[in-house]
């Protein structure tokens, strides 16, 4: 049995369709219980399990062959730095001492060390933690998603302006969750000698002025960009609800990777989705 935690998100449903397509048993774990009319179209099991339920998840992974690990992201309204590591030292405690033929980690570009840098220094302590593991692992870094955007087009919609932090004509490498899931399911399913660090990205990169272009002939209207300053960044996370601390956090974050304070990968596995055809499906 293959184990999936994250498995009915963008890039864990990825995996999973790549990993079934291949005719081996799957299990995602999902946050609730998932309907059997469901379960039966997916084609998969489904185990409803809170990852900080460590004795439960461990029960999960000892009936595994191989597990793709994908630390579930925090409630913005809440400490984020504190609640994803809460949720990665469960999983990494239920994986300990378990004997898998495999484990893939979902990590980022740009993972650093770090207490309050959102993902970039959570990632970090979650690839440590599973490269300390006596199993062999493979571990996906994936470059900014294309998804990231779907946020964006409700507002973009009635207004016609694509709000960003980033600067509108520097470009940023990108990627298609789909194609993330794609690679992570075939290095899960891979020879047990295929480990270490994989890196992945789009086709090209992409400035923000080319994702208003695709948005504009995608929704059939001009669309422009408006840059929200860096001594706005803090604010406008509070304003979207962010508590106090993952505002602070997330606007680390983005400062990190705005001024790309990490070394960009010299040959990463290219996806083969192009960004208009991602942000088609959410336009």
């Amino acid at each position: 049995m293959y184990v999936i935690l994250g498995g009915t998100g963008h890039v864990g449903r990825a995996v999973a369709q790549t990993v079934l397509a291949a005719e081996h048993d799957v299990t995602v774990v999902t946050r609730q219980v998932v309907a059997a009319s469901e379960q039966r179209h997916d084609g998969v099991d489904h185990a409803a399990v809170d990852v900080n339920d460590t004795g439960t998840l461990r029960a999960l992974f000892q009936r595994a062959k191989r597990v793709f690990v994908l630390n579930p992201p925090a409630a913005v309204s809440g400490n984020t730095d504190v609640e994803e590591r809460k949720t990665v030292c469960s999983i990494l405690k239920a994986l300990r001492g378990v004997a898998l033929e495999k484990v893939v980690v979902q990590s980022t570009y740009g993972v650093q060390p770090g207490k309050h840098c959102g993902d970039l220094g959570v990632l970090y302590e979650l690839e440590q933690g599973a490269q300390a593991l006596n199993v062999p692992v493979c571990i996906v870094r994936a470059a900014y998603y294309m998804s990231n955007w779907e946020e964006a087009i409700s507002a973009v919609k009635v207004t016609g302006v694509l709000q960003t932090f980033l600067p509108p004509t520097q470009a940023f490498p990108m990627v298609a969750p789909e194609d993330v899931g794609s690679l992570a399911g075939q290095l899960l399913m891979s020879d047990v000698e295929e480990r270490g660090i994989h890196n992945i990205e789009g086709p090209e990169s992409y400035t923000p002025s080319d994702v208003a272009a695709v948005l504009s002939r995608l929704l059939g209207r001009a669309i422009q960009v408006q840059v929200i300053p860096q001594e706005r960044w803090y604010e406008t996370y509070r304003g979207n609800g962010f508590s106090k601390e993952a505002a602070q956090s997330y606007a680390n974050m983005t400062g990190l990777f705005v001024y790309q304070h990490y070394d960009r990968p010299a040959d990463p596995v290219r996806g083969s989705t192009s960004l208009e055809v991602c942000l088609k499906r959410y336009a």
